[in-house]
């Protein structure tokens, strides 16, 4: 539908648009060269982003109008919503298109609303936001920033993580994708500096002040409107080296987190951390000539007593499995953790590599305990130094309990592993199962099976959660 037939609509059925209130924040001097229409999350008034809007009017010299939703409409609303928001923008003075804009789950109203065909919309914004799975970046219908903080403790930096890897994907494609669709991470802000008069929960303490936070976020929103607007007499190249700019050091943020989360997400669908894990229980201290090959198996697949079938020739071929298990997250929601919750593996006994060498020396087999622990080493060694910093001063440490043995594979298969999130630290406890005994078809069985830590998972507690479990928490299990 046309968005001025929608606009009139709105003036008809009055009592339909009475629910929605907004705030205008602009220069009575000149007349403004871009608008913004701001929805807010939904548990955060819209007054809570009067501080933002003043600074990004200021910021731009005058010429900037912010229309500030008092509250967010649901999508069914969205229509007369943006319609009375576009007629006070043409009201006071603004001639062209606007940018719309979200907060947190605003977003998710303002990028299914701006899939319908508008010739008013210029562009998307989302602050601490992201399109959700299933939607492209590069099929999205118009230009769209996704901005947020390293510190945000609602968008979560590992969900960002998925979006800006889809758009390094887009820019090796096509490199202007970085300036149609860019995805930037801002340094030491947090979810709350985007509207610095809530009270929200679960956020992590901010790094930059709530000046510094308004204007890295007004230099990177600003820099999207004029690139996108594409307007005479602006300087483009300008603008286009803050995007530029913001995504290199987005890049360079990200890539940690990236780096581990590829040991096990990837297309080769290889566990790479389970092989690191099978080198750990074989433990050969002289040198073994042997190929170790893991399959990742999906969550819906039937999980079968899995074979360990050798070849004996020049090579030692060892094989392993691996199930990925994750928070049930149907909804895309950025709060939940986004890394694995346990890797299932099963592996083969280091008993069973003896029958077959008797050549190599072997010192004992690391239990799933200490696997999991190598696990939080590694992630604490590919972690930034300021990631390291953060976690070191909140003294949250990730602790272990003892395995539990179980006697029967089904019971280990059926076994999860032990999180517990409190305001001391993460503890983990793992299942083990182990069998000397070989398989009924003669081919050798003998297995050392654990429910491992994913580095992953430990490398989101070091980003994130030891930050936010510093306050006091009630003792949980999160998946």
């Amino acid at each position: 539908m046309n968005i001025l037939c929608l606009a009139a609509l709105s003036f008809l059925q009055l009592h339909l648009c009475s629910a929605v209130s907004m705030n205008i924040f602009k220069s009575y001097g000149t007349a403004p060269e871009y608008a913004i229409i701001l929805i807010p999350a939904k548990d955060i008034p819209g007054s809570s982003y009067k501080p933002l809007a003043d600074a990004l009017v200021k910021q731009s010299n005058q010429t900037l109008m912010v229309v500030v939703l008092d509250d967010q409409p649901t999508i069914l609303q969205m229509p007369l919503a943006f319609a009375k928001a576009l007629s006070q923008v043409i009201v006071n003075g603004h001639k062209g298109n606007v940018f719309l804009a979200a907060h947190g789950d605003g977003g998710q109203v303002v990028a299914a609303f701006g899939i319908l065909p508008s010739r008013y919309i210029e562009g998307i914004v989302l602050f601490s936001s992201y399109l959700i799975r299933g939607s492209r970046l590069n099929a999205y219908p118009h230009p769209i920033l996704t901005i947020s903080g390293d510190l945000d403790g609602i968008t979560r930096i590992t969900r960002i993580v998925d979006t800006f890897e889809e758009l390094q994907g887009d820019v090796a494609q096509n490199p202007n994708q970085k300036f149609r669709s860019p995805v930037i991470v801002m340094k030491g802000v947090n979810y709350g500096q985007f509207a610095s008069k809530a009270n929200i929960t679960y956020d992590l303490n901010p790094e930059v002040s709530q000046a510094d936070a308004f204007g890295i976020i007004f230099n990177y929103t600003y820099a999207f409107m004029v690139v996108t607007q594409n307007g005479p007499n602006k300087n483009i190249a300008a603008a286009k080296a803050v995007l530029e700019k913001g995504y290199i050091n987005t890049e360079t943020l990200l890539q940690p987190l990236s780096e581990v989360k590829s040991l096990d997400q990837n297309l080769e669908q290889v566990s790479h951390w389970t092989i690191t894990a099978q080198q750990l229980i074989i433990n050969s201290i002289t040198p073994i000539s042997v190929e170790f090959v893991n399959h990742e198996i999906t969550e819906a697949s039937k999980r079968q007593h899995h074979k360990h079938n050798f070849r004996v020739l020049d090579d030692l071929k060892i094989n392993s499995t691996t199930k990925i298990v994750f928070t049930n997250n149907p909804a895309d929601e950025g709060i939940l953790p986004q890394s694995p919750t346990q890797l299932t593996a099963t592996m083969t006994s280091q008993d069973a590599v003896k029958k077959l060498t008797t050549s190599s020396q072997f010192g004992n087999p690391s239990t799933c305990q200490d696997i999991n622990q190598e696990a939080v080493n590694f992630a604490y060694s590919k972690s930034s130094s300021t990631a390291q910093r953060r976690y070191q001063t909140a003294m949250a440490p990730i602790m272990f309990m003892n395995d539990v043995n179980a006697s029967t594979f089904d019971q280990w298969n059926k076994a999860s592993l032990q999180l517990i999130y409190n305001n001391t630290g993460l503890f983990v406890g793992a299942t083990r199962f182990r069998t000397n005994k070989p398989n009924s078809d003669q081919s050798i069985g003998e297995q050392d099976d654990c429910t491992l830590l994913s580095p992953y998972r430990a490398m989101e507690w070091i980003y994130i959660d030891a930050l936010r479990y510093t306050k006091p928490q009630i003792t949980k299990r999160i998946s």
